[in-house]
């Protein structure tokens, strides 16, 4: 009895491993598949660059539609947000949101960065203007580009009189004050 058990034992191990070792030659590309990880680098090696570039222009684009939620908060001096804004605190604010560290300061941040040629422009960088007090050549305000539409430049920042708007560059006010752009986001 104990021989005839062992052979049958024998023979149902011998037909468990031979439909296991069927089964595994017959779907050996679905597992390979399902075990081998994928590595975000090879995903991204896959993508053309305007798919590259589109990742890169959704965080811009949801850089500035937060910035546009805070239209209408007043200005303060040395407002660091929420409630309330000065010009660096308001870019500050945007960006930190973003977890992206911003310097404190309005001439800071005409330092920061890559400084970027007017016409080029995009959504979230930094525009730097001249002081509005006259006679004072130095840096004095901070924007954040909404838009380069064919030149046509539009930016969000915290005004003085106003509060939390949108202008354009080519308003003779900032037109004569401005200084140059920065880029905080690489592409």
């Amino acid at each position: 009895m104990k021989d005839k058990l062992f052979y049958v034992v024998l023979a149902a191990i011998l037909v468990v491993s031979s439909a296991m070792n069927f089964n595994e030659s017959h779907n050996a590309d679905l597992l390979q598949e399902y075990y081998q990880p994928v590595e975000a680098s090879d995903t991204l090696e896959t993508e053309s660059v305007e798919e590259k570039q589109e990742i890169v222009m959704t965080l811009r684009d949801s850089l500035v539609d937060y910035a546009l939620t805070l239209q209408g908060r007043p200005y303060k001096y040395a407002g660091k947000g929420p409630n309330v804004f000065d010009c660096s605190g308001f870019t500050c604010y945007v960006y930190k949101n973003f977890n992206f560290q911003l310097p404190a300061s309005s001439s800071l941040q005409s330092k920061f960065g890559v400084e970027t040629v007017t016409e080029e422009v995009k959504k979230g960088d930094l525009l730097i203007f001249k002081s509005p007090r006259p006679g004072v050549n130095s840096v004095g305000h901070v924007g954040m580009v909404v838009s380069n539409e064919n030149g046509k430049i539009n930016f969000i920042h915290s005004s003085t009189r106003r509060g939390v708007v949108i202008d354009s560059l080519s308003h003779k006010h900032y037109k004569a004050r401005y200084l140059g752009a920065r880029r905080v986001l690489t592409d």
